[in-house]
């Protein structure tokens, strides 16, 4: 089953302190294939690069690191589309942020659940919401 992730999920992923970092690991070992990231969620990144929000030697680098790393583990980026922006719109309304009403609109449009830590998203109804804590037998 394909699953989308979002920023929470590579921001895990990126900091080796984060205290799920052992978890995203494990669950893109076990679901290799089938996980996608949310486009929006590299705007989002870039956001936080470009601010100093989170902070990398050489930004160019790293981008091409996670490049390198999503392909890896057969992540699929998932293109941007208008049908995310008018759902999306409609999301807001329920007290979602910007971002985080992108990507639950983008799991919503591609009928895919939305895997994150962000419990946010337990508010749409209509969503698919999976906590990743919930994909392990048991805390890594």
């Amino acid at each position: 089953m394909k699953m989308l992730i979002e920023l929470d999920f590579l921001i895990a992923l990126i900091r080796s302190g984060d205290r799920h970092h052992r978890e995203v690991v494990g669950i893109l070992e076990e679901k290799r294939g089938e996980l996608a990231l949310s486009p929006y969620s590299l705007l989002e990144l870039d956001l936080l690069l470009w601010s100093n929000r989170l902070k990398v030697r050489e930004r160019g680098r790293f981008l091409i690191l996670l490049d390198e790393t999503l392909k890896y583990y057969l992540v699929e980026v998932l293109r941007p589309s208008p049908r995310h922006l008018s759902e999306a719109y409609k999301l807001r309304g329920s007290g979602l942020t910007l971002f985080d009403s992108l990507h639950a609109a983008t799991a919503l449009s591609e009928h895919i659940p939305l895997l994150s830590y962000d419990r946010s998203y337990e508010k749409v109804s209509e969503l698919r919401y999976i906590h990743p804590s919930t994909l392990i037998d048991s805390p890594i």
